[in-house]
């Protein structure tokens, strides 16, 4: 597969991750957000997920399992497909936690800086790789009605997202 391929996959899969960590409950918070964040909009999406993005994953993943009905058969594809969405919840926190100390430290020159936001995207891209092999061996393991829950649902989570902008 080619890189370029895999990195498009990978940010649709990054996309729903963390439209399954993030998407409960926006009304009425994004713009209480936008200047909690003290930037006219930019991290909205972090700023949901920075709550606690592991609940907020567990809880999407809990309904996402309802709506699709899992067999008995499924459940070990699941378990791969939901232990990724979990260490990828964990991981945002970390970056999370990590940028919040990088900011105190930052390097003062712009090339210093686009350096480091070019390893964290580095790190992202594997990460959304990753992710993207996970979706697409679960979404293998679904039957027809599952996989159009299971697009329906995520696109649910992106216009979501896009209306909040």
């Amino acid at each position: 597969m080619k890189l370029r391929t895999k990195l498009a996959l990978g940010l649709i899969s990054t996309v729903f991750a963390i439209g399954v960590a993030t998407a409960a409950s926006h009304e009425g918070k994004m713009h209480k957000e936008k200047h909690e964040m003290g930037c006219d909009g930019m991290g909205m999406m972090q700023g949901q997920m920075m709550k606690d993005p592991v609940a907020m994953a567990h809880k999407h993943l809990t309904e996402l399992k309802a709506k699709l009905k899992l067999t008995k058969d499924q459940e070990p594809a699941w378990q791969a497909f939901s232990d990724k969405v979990d260490a990828q919840a964990k991981n945002m926190a970390s970056m999370h936690d990590k940028m919040k100390g990088d900011m105190q430290n930052m390097p003062k020159t712009m090339p210093d800086r686009m350096a480091m936001m070019a390893d964290m995207m580095k790190e992202r891209a594997q990460n959304m790789a990753a992710m993207a092999d996970a979706v697409k061996a679960f979404y293998s393991e679904l039957k027809p009605e599952q996989k159009d829950e299971f697009d329906k649902m995520h696109m649910s989570h992106m216009q979501s997202m896009d209306h909040k902008k």
